[in-house]
């Protein structure tokens, strides 16, 4: 029995067999081309299967989206009735502007969510704008209720968008009612929460404040708004508040985004 599996082995139609596997993992693996295209081909999988469930799932959106949008008309009317002479072109996510002042001269380009990840390190989304609608690396983009995510990547025809529940993403944020600045974080795995770093322990901070972009962001202008804080604990070693917040964008259940062009 043993010498048939060793001739087996050592046939030659086994060996070529084997050299062309061992071949075309060594080529696929450490060649670049053939390895883009195959996360290419991924991509485009992914797009295409998601594309089909949410045409599945539209119905259920659209009621959720009515109501949605009942609450956003009702936040529209009066923040109209505070700034009748804002020059602002439609559509824009007006929940999420916090100063109306700050957005003057920028467009907001309408995309819709594919993919997204949960619960990594890295949360990302597939956005189905790219670089013929003008997108490019570091754009802002925002959700209806709050900032969500930086475009990270981009394509002719999709963008990738790097959430602000990924590990490198990092926002320069104010407490407004103290004008006081901080730097936004996410390492617990806990979605829709942040951390507020750099807010020092003699700012009154309390919950239920709100935390916007700040005027020194490279990203953002100031004023939108990113979250609530929760909860706030004093690190005397450290001379700083930690503040956990709670973010008005709601990972699990934004499908329209807004890309956020600046002036020309």
């Amino acid at each position: 029995m043993g010498l048939i599996w060793l001739r087996m082995l050592v046939h030659p139609l086994t060996l070529w067999l084997f050299a062309q596997g061992l071949a075309l993992y060594f080529y696929l693996n450490f060649s670049p081309l053939p390895r883009s295209a195959v996360e290419r081909w991924l991509t485009e999988l992914r797009r295409s299967f998601h594309q089909a469930v949410s045409w599945v799932t539209a119905p259920w959106r659209a009621l959720q989206r009515v109501r949605e949008l009942e609450v956003l008309t009702a936040q529209l009317q009066q923040q109209l009735s505070l700034r009748l002479d804002t020059p602002l072109s439609s559509p824009i996510p007006i929940g999420s502007i916090g100063d109306f002042s700050a957005i003057a001269g920028y467009r907001f380009l309408p995309a819709k969510v594919v993919y997204r990840t949960f619960f990594l390190r890295e949360n990302y989304a597939l956005l189905d704008k790219g670089g013929r609608e003008g997108l490019y690396p570091g754009l802002g983009v925002l959700s209806e209720r709050g900032v969500i995510g930086i475009i990270a990547e981009t394509t002719a025809t999709t963008s990738i968008m790097y959430a602000l529940f990924h590990k490198d993403v990092h926002l320069s944020a104010m407490l407004p009612r103290h004008n006081m600045l901080g730097i936004t974080s996410w390492q617990a795995a806990t979605l829709n929460r942040l951390n507020l770093d750099y807010v020092p322990l003699y700012t009154q901070v309390e919950p239920g404040e709100e935390v916007w972009t700040a005027s020194n962001s490279l990203i953002f202008p100031a004023g939108l708004r990113i979250g609530r804080v929760e909860t706030i604990r004093s690190d005397f070693t450290r001379g700083f508040h930690a503040i956990e917040l709670s973010t008005y964008a709601d990972w699990g259940r934004t499908w329209d985004v807004f890309v956020l062009l600046p002036p020309s």
